[in-house]
């Protein structure tokens, strides 16, 4: 449930502390990532390795693969997990005083338990990243940054509600060709997003979402970015356009409530 008192304070994301958080959370992503590409059947625009929310369990997952399993993940403690029949089962791993080879090693112990062949598992991905890290000479530290995780993990918990109130409105309104797709977080981006396309222009596909932050805003902020579907993005995954954001400073200072963030992004709808 949307509240603005579920927002964390500003202060917790202007600091290097917070952007080397988003650096360690972003390889979690990766490493789901990495067990998607290497057992979903590809898709468009790498769609197979997008994670979906689960309501119930109240964390993100893979897309389901081999008998019904998936990886999941607790982002305050960057707990990776294995979940059976949408069920979590034991021997997480926890990316915490671990290289990214211990995450492989981990990976392949459980693929072998499982009756899948871990030589099918790859550590490659269809994109690279400059905060991809790799080998064994870095360790993953999610304990120095619990409280940046959690505050993170807060803005996004927070922001669902509010993109499953714009969908329900352009629903309502008949803005969309058809029902918005779901609400999913894109690893490569770390970008939380609900994907729709116009009624008045079908080759155009809308995102609106939610970025952890990049190199130019460090801070999370909401957004609405437009693409030309007949003849693809000529945009840097960096660019968006500024009369489509919604800073998380200026929803906290202003007291911006989930009616007025929604009426806001469907009129973002409109410029782009």
């Amino acid at each position: 449930m949307y509240s603005l008192s579920n927002w964390p304070n500003i202060e917790v994301f202007q600091t290097k502390q917070y952007r080397d958080a988003r650096v360690e959370a972003h390889n979690a992503l990766f490493w789901m990532a990495r067990a998607a590409h290497s057992f979903v059947e590809p898709m468009p625009e790498n769609a197979h390795l997008n994670l979906s929310w689960e309501n119930d369990s109240a964390d993100f997952r893979t897309q389901i693969f081999g008998d019904n399993i998936q990886i999941g993940i607790n982002l305050p403690e960057l707990e990776l997990y294995f979940c059976e029949k949408k069920e979590k089962v034991p021997h997480s791993f926890w990316l915490d005083d671990r290289t990214p080879a211990f995450v492989e090693a981990w990976y392949l112990v459980e693929l072998l338990h499982r009756g899948i062949d871990p030589e099918t598992f790859s550590t490659s991905l269809p994109f690279d990243s400059k905060n991809m890290v790799m080998g064994d000479t870095q360790d993953h530290n999610a304990s120095l940054y619990k409280k940046e995780l959690t505050a993170l993990k807060d803005c996004i918990h927070n922001t669902i509600p509010i993109l499953e109130g714009l969908a329900n409105r352009l629903r309502i309104n008949n803005k969309i060709g058809k029902d918005p797709h779901k609400i999913v977080l894109e690893p490569e981006t770390f970008t939380l997003i609900l994907t729709n396309i116009p009624t008045k222009n079908v080759n155009q596909k809308i995102t609106t979402g939610l970025s952890a932050g990049d190199n130019l805003r460090q801070t999370p902020f909401l957004f609405t970015k437009s693409i030309d579907q007949a003849n693809g993005s000529t945009n840097h995954l960096l660019d968006y356009n500024p009369e489509c954001l919604i800073t998380l400073e200026s929803i906290i200072s202003k007291a911006i409530t989930q009616d007025e963030l929604v009426n806001n992004l469907c009129s973002f709808l409109v410029k782009e």
